[in-house]
């Protein structure tokens, strides 16, 4: 069963989220109403961070959101990368997605 149309997948996110996963959860609803469409890994990762919003989410549970527990920095590293890259020319805002030197990310879904 999806998820409803626009609405974030925290329970305790504020319905005035302006990043939210849109529809079935295959794009990236940005604060304009512009949608981007996720690859998988990057809507696993959306997901997780997602879910706590405002609140570091390690690198470690990241990676073992999509990885079976083979940890690789760098592909963590370069997903991040081309998914803050993809919603800046899909959306014309950066992605509130800061990284926490050493620790891991956080979403800032109201930014």
């Amino acid at each position: 069963m999806g998820r409803p149309m626009d609405r974030p997948i925290s329970p305790d996110m504020d319905s005035q989220a302006r990043w939210r996963l849109a529809g079935d959860g295959w794009s990236l609803r940005c604060p304009d109403g512009s949608v981007v469409p996720l690859t998988r890994t990057e809507r696993v990762v959306l997901e997780r961070l997602l879910l706590t919003p405002g609140q570091l989410v390690t690198r470690e549970a990241l990676a073992d959101a999509f990885t079976d527990g083979d940890f690789d920095s760098h592909r963590l590293d370069s997903l991040v990368y081309r998914l803050r890259r993809k919603v800046a020319d899909g959306c014309g805002v950066h992605l509130p997605l800061d990284a926490i030197h050493g620790e891991g990310y956080m979403l800032d879904a109201m930014r």
